[in-house]
């Protein structure tokens, strides 16, 4: 597979910005619930706030410059004009979201999948973002064969399409049950987007999907389509009906990825990525069945959602060290990146378990809830504060490792 490193080296920078942006903001986060602490710092009030762009940078702007930085690697006749353009309207709109707090009133808003700052230079970045990641997909569906790559491509702009129809459609009596409803079908539609990637990164360098996955990813998009055609989406049953698609579409997607596992398909993949492989495996399954407990609205929704992200993110750290390994100058410490990679997994399983012990204990998501006897859930909760902290240390590792190579590139760039 050719990837062109050069042109598409500013995505994961990008990418790994926002990743170390979203961890300063988790460890704002993890005091916000640790015990005592959001009193002695005043956190309380800011909590939903903080979360808000902690979900935005460690899902959105992580999870989509990353999968742009692919797209780019992927396609080799994207006008570099084009393309640059698309990068600078990228940072723009990720400085505008995590800047948009400290401009004006800007109240959150915790609608599921996206949530918002209800401030117009908040909206502005995200639409700018948006925006971005469009001129990055337009081209691979120009250039690409029908594969994985370019499904997920058309994933987005499906996805796309359902939050404009929401937009248009879609009563603003009451902005909390707005938002809520705006990102609801079009957040389901974008998980299908990550999962596409995330086989990609599994069986890389092979772009060839499994027999009958791409007609899956098909039918989920004209699903997804008719949903916005025949339901409308201020009522029940158009919640109803993305929860299933997406409940149904990954059993769909994720069943074959599994399957493909048990019978040894990581042991072809290549050797520096099979660590990443594995603890993303790891966590999958530990996402399905965080996801398989969930009974109502408390933080083991949030336990299940974070194993499924750092699936996904340990699996996009792992391919990072590969190229950094293929292009790079630089080399990094092999036992480094070993380490940074069982840190946050680790981390991140003692996270997700605190928190879904804290869930099946009765914590509520979306509040900054500290509970003050010396109970299961405050055993829980601290659990969870600590995976957080490690998952927090090895972010940030992972971060200064990138970043590092990076320098070190361009000293022996400009020697030359």
């Amino acid at each position: 597979m050719i990837f062109n490193f050069s042109a598409a080296r500013p995505w994961l920078l990008l990418a790994s910005f926002a990743l170390g942006i979203s961890a300063l903001l988790a460890i704002l986060l993890v005091l916000s619930r640790a015990p005592h602490v959001q009193e002695i710092f005043g956190l309380k009030s800011l909590f939903h706030t903080i979360l808000v762009l902690h979900v935005n940078f460690a899902v959105l702007v992580w999870l989509l410059s990353f999968i742009g930085f692919i797209w780019v690697g992927c396609t080799q006749n994207i006008n570099r004009y084009f393309h640059g353009t698309a990068f600078i309207l990228c940072v723009l709109g990720a400085f505008f979201m995590l800047f948009s707090p400290l401009m004006g009133d800007a109240k959150p808003m915790m609608s599921n999948y996206v949530p918002v700052i209800d401030s117009p230079v908040f909206f502005v970045g995200l639409c700018v973002f948006s925006l971005a990641i469009s001129m990055l997909a337009w081209p691979v569906l120009r250039e690409h064969t029908w594969g994985i790559i370019k499904a997920s491509a058309l994933m987005w702009f499906v996805a796309l399409l359902v939050f404009i129809y929401h937009f248009i459609e879609l009563k603003r009596s009451e902005p909390t049950l707005f938002f809520e409803h705006l990102f609801w079908g079009g957040g389901h539609v974008l998980q299908f987007i990550y999962i596409l990637v995330l086989w990609l990164v599994w069986r890389w360098p092979n772009r060839k999907p499994f027999k009958g996955q791409l007609t899956i990813a098909v039918i989920l998009m004209l699903l997804a389509l008719s949903f916005i055609l025949f339901l409308d989406p201020n009522g029940f049953n158009s919640r109803k009906a993305y929860t299933f698609l997406m409940q149904g579409g990954m059993l769909a997607l994720l069943v074959p990825m599994l399957r493909w596992w048990y019978k040894g398909g990581g042991k072809n993949s290549i050797k520096s990525l099979r660590l990443s492989l594995f603890s993303s495996v790891l966590l999958i399954l530990l996402g399905v069945i965080i996801g398989l407990l969930i009974r109502d609205d408390s933080v083991i929704v949030t336990a299940h959602y974070h194993a499924t992200n750092a699936a996904i993110t340990v699996a996009f750290m792992g391919l990072s060290y590969f190229f950094i390994e293929k292009f790079s100058a630089k080399n990094l410490s092999l036992k480094g990146v070993k380490f940074q990679i069982m840190l946050y997994t680790s981390g991140m399983i003692l996270y997700v378990l605190g928190m879904a012990g804290s869930g099946w204990l009765g914590v509520q998501r979306k509040t900054a809830m500290i509970l003050e006897d010396n109970s299961l859930e405050r055993i829980s909760m601290g659990v969870m504060g600590i995976g957080g902290a490690l998952s927090i240390v090895a972010t940030l590792m992972f971060v200064g490792f990138i970043f590092y190579a990076f320098l070190q590139q361009n000293r022996i760039e400009k020697l030359k």
